[in-house]
């Protein structure tokens, strides 16, 4: 064999969701937007240590690495004091909290996607790149619903 297996999910999707990330931070995007692309990143490099770290064998690899990256994450905004601040809140819930929380089950929801239609269409891809697509798209539309909310 000379090509060597894609890992579609971990670089094409780390490449949009930073690029969101970098987007949002430019624009002055709010706090619960930009941590639902944190979250979403996040996720995306559990999955890519579930496939390239083979050698730690952890329950279900997905979504083991999955909790381990969301709650460093609230680790991280905890140590740097910006969890739970006051004014950083939506409906009395830590904007931060919302979105990494958001972020991760909005990724996991395209990735279910993909996989449904995978199975609807005997394990192929009804459009190209639809493993990439589906999880960043779910992203975008849930950013935009909180965008108008906020």
């Amino acid at each position: 064999m000379l090509a060597k297996p894609a890992f579609a999910t971990c670089p094409v999707c780390l490449v949009a969701v930073g690029s969101g990330l970098w987007l949002a931070e430019w624009l002055g995007v709010d706090d619960l937007i930009a941590a639902l692309w944190i979250g979403a990143l996040s996720t995306a490099l559990a999955f890519w240590f579930a496939k390239q770290f083979k050698l730690i064998k952890l329950p279900y690899p997905e979504i083991s690495w999955s909790l381990i990256s969301y709650l460093s994450v609230l680790a991280f905004f905890q140590a740097q004091g910006k969890l739970w601040r006051p004014y950083c809140q939506i409906w009395g819930i830590c904007k931060l909290f919302l979105g990494v929380t958001l972020g991760m089950l909005v990724f996991w929801l395209g990735v279910f996607l993909d996989r449904q239609l995978r199975r609807l269409n005997q394990g192929s891809v009804f459009f190209p790149f639809q493993k990439v697509v589906l999880p960043v798209v779910a992203v975008v539309i849930t950013s935009l619903i909180f965008q108008l909310i906020l």
